[in-house]
């Protein structure tokens, strides 16, 4: 335990008062804290913890000195991104030695060529690593790694294996160059950059690649596109060794007669059953998969991993053309018009859309019920918030981050990121940032919890009214 939030019957005035509560009480609090009464004595506190972290009975990456006077810590308040009385103090990473056995490459699902190195395991920062990927074969050369190095390795942020370097002194001759390979690894598909000014090499062979297939299946599973639970990568891996996928464009018409071709997707059956029967994870993807075919339309867009679109830039386009025909219609001059999309995106979305089998994709989708447009109001009015713009600071209780930014876009709102004297709406959770403290210091309406609901529910007239 290392806060207390709403409470009664007690009383504390201090956070070592906290702990002190705490304990009493019965409930795990790290034994590690000290008070301490100057930086001096802070500085002696965090030398000593480090010494000691790997000996600690969980693994820590630093340590966070607070304010211990919580009237002060009311008084320093926060800004949006932390709180002015408590920082974090992170340890230099863990660095080890290890052996570099081989660099090999993997294919991604827009077809760039990543090497990553490959080690014998040793335990850094908490984990036992194996393998560290590189950014490319330049970065390689720069560090100056060859192939059969002891190596120096660290995890970037205490996350993120990482080779630093060759421990050049312990080299005695057998250590050899890498080289990035001609062919793919994985069709056997000859690769080349995209262009001269490229740096990473790609395999064009996108449609036929097992690896981008797999890769792309993944990605329309994960959180970011589509957000189907049950569609991770050995999911992806099954549906395409067991044939039941050739590409994206069968995901949706997937059946239960499908998934029982598949092993990884059926179980032996329990008492009282007859044969082999739908697996959890089976009746799971079925679930998610209707669910997923009435999405907001800039998650298919993101689904459809089309180069240099993410979820902003997708959020964009979806704003202003409301189907997937409206977007495989447009141009790349009228789609570069579109504000936070430059010439690059705009071209790499009209081309992605020239693709015979790119279309077949978007066809056999919608076939299979997936809606690919964004519903406008009843008689084809406008959305009930179109041409607003709101900001939202603060968590707001039944939403997260993402699902409160959407239910506003869906409403036709356009949601910024700061606040300007064109903001209409400052929506306010708890623990605000100094956004709200923006919109009080330029006259924006600020609307609570309450407000935002009205605000999705009734429009803006009826939430202007409840507006501070």
């Amino acid at each position: 335990c290392h806060c207390i939030g709403a409470h009664e019957g007690v009383s504390f005035q201090t956070q070592s008062g906290a702990y002190e509560l705490l304990i009493a009480l019965g409930l795990p609090v790290a034994r590690l804290n000290e008070l301490a009464t100057s930086p001096k004595e802070v500085s002696a506190y965090l030398n000593a913890l480090e010494k000691k972290r790997h000996g600690l009975e969980f693994e820590i990456d630093g340590a966070v000195i607070k304010v211990n006077d919580l009237k002060l810590q009311e008084r320093l308040g926060e800004t949006s991104r932390a709180p002015r009385w408590a920082i974090a103090y992170k340890f230099p990473p863990e660095v080890v030695r290890t052996k570099l056995l081989d660099i090999e490459v993997s294919v991604g699902r827009t077809g760039r060529v990543t090497p990553f190195a490959v080690m014998e395991p040793i335990r850094v920062a908490g984990s036992t690593v194996s393998v560290a990927t590189c950014p490319n074969a330049q970065e390689l050369t720069r560090k100056g790694v060859l192939i059969g190095d002891m190596v120096y390795l660290r995890k970037a942020g205490d996350v993120i294996p990482e080779v630093i370097g060759p421990v050049v002194e312990l080299r005695d001759g057998t250590q050899k160059q890498f080289r990035m390979p001609k062919k793919c690894p994985d069709c056997g598909t000859t690769l080349a950059r995209e262009n001269d000014d490229d740096v990473d090499i790609r395999c064009p062979n996108a449609r036929g690649c097992p690896s981008q297939l797999r890769e792309r299946l993944t990605h329309i599973g994960s959180r970011g596109a589509l957000d189907i639970e049950g569609l991770g990568e050995k999911a992806a891996e099954a549906l395409l060794n067991c044939g039941l996928l050739r590409d994206e464009a069968g995901l949706f018409a997937l059946t239960r007669d499908d998934l029982m071709k598949c092993e990884f997707f059926t179980r032996a059956p329990a008492r009282g059953e007859v044969g082999e029967q739908l697996s959890a994870g089976g009746e799971l993807l079925l679930e998610q998969l209707d669910k997923a075919k009435h999405r907001p339309l800039w998650r298919y867009l993101v689904a459809l991993s089309i180069r240099h679109v993410g979820p902003t830039a997708a959020q964009e386009i979806a704003e202003k053309k409301s189907s997937i025909e409206a977007i495989a219609n447009a141009t790349p001059e009228s789609l570069s018009e579109i504000s936070g999309l430059g010439p690059v995106i705009a071209a790499s979305v009209s081309e992605w859309f020239q693709e015979p089998w790119h279309k077949n994709i978007v066809s056999s989708w919608q076939a299979a019920g997936v809606q690919m447009r964004d519903e406008q109001s009843s008689g084809g009015a406008q959305k009930p918030l179109s041409g607003l713009t709101v900001v939202i600071t603060g968590s707001l209780s039944g939403f997260t981050r993402e699902s409160a930014i959407e239910a506003a876009r869906s409403a036709g709102a356009k949601v910024a990121s700061s606040v300007s004297k064109k903001t209409d709406f400052c929506i306010v959770g708890e623990s605000p940032g100094s956004k709200a403290e923006k919109a009080i210091e330029l006259g924006v309406p600020v609307l609570n919890q309450s407000g935002f609901e009205v605000l999705l529910r009734e429009g803006a007239t009826a939430a202007g009214k409840l507006a501070t």
